[in-house]
């Protein structure tokens, strides 16, 4: 059983790294939806729906983790690539909560999907969240999920982000963002060269060629970067 360490101000993952045009920009959601997942909306007979994402810290509503990032890309692909619909998520959410013991369900487990319900993998099982624990074996998708790296706890450590309007699960991962290096910002993978750096450089009127030249690099990671940096500032 997994059991969250946003308490544990020593790990870097739960500590606040982004803000809300940041991470949107990530992952590729826009802000305005990502704040009704952050914050929850408002009910028709008044209250509010609860938020899915818990975000790293509750006085701030507009800072988020790298757990935070991860919940997010599970979220679009769950919505975008699945259409699971969100009261089914929100369900799913609260019962692995409290049966798994997590805050952050959506980044510590490994949840997987078929379109319809959200299931977990519980002793060689799946089981599914959206229906309150009960056992089935469905075919399942998982190409939102193959962009993420856990440790041996199963918790996440690299994010590899989308690149391509496709969301095309075969989009190199060429670009990295994890929050133990470059203070959590993308960078080419095996390297602390920032996209943002690739970007400046390249607006400044330099030609990808020449600036793979200087880093020592191929020129397909210099151009993922590029792209990685042209969608982050488009959202």
């Amino acid at each position: 059983m997994i059991r969250s360490r946003d308490t544990n101000t020593d790990d870097i993952r739960y500590q606040p790294l982004y803000n809300l045009s940041e991470l949107a920009g990530y992952t590729r959601v826009n802000p305005n939806t990502l704040r009704t997942w952050a914050l929850g909306r408002p009910r028709d007979g008044g209250g509010r729906y609860a938020p899915v994402i818990k975000v790293a810290d509750r006085r701030r509503q507009d800072m988020f983790s790298f757990i935070n990032l991860i919940e997010v890309h599970v979220l679009v692909a769950l919505r975008k690539s699945h259409s699971v619909s969100l009261p089914k998520i929100r369900s799913a959410v609260r019962w692995l909560s409290r049966e798994m013991n997590t805050k952050h369900p959506l980044a510590e487990l490994r949840i997987e999907t078929d379109g319809l319900d959200l299931f977990i993998r519980h002793f060689g099982k799946l089981v599914s969240a959206s229906e309150l624990g009960q056992v089935v074996i469905r075919e399942v998708v998982e190409k939102f999920l193959r962009r993420v790296d856990r440790d041996e706890q199963g918790l996440p450590t690299f994010f590899y982000p989308f690149t391509h309007e496709s969301l095309d699960s075969e989009t190199p991962k060429e670009v990295v963002i994890s929050p133990s290096v470059a203070f959590g910002r993308p960078v080419v993978r095996g390297t602390r060269i920032g996209t943002s750096m690739v970007f400046e450089r390249y607006t400044a009127g330099e030609s990808l060629p020449d600036i793979a030249e200087d880093y020592n690099l191929e020129l397909q990671p210099v151009e993922e970067a590029l792209r990685c940096e042209i969608e982050r500032r488009a959202a």
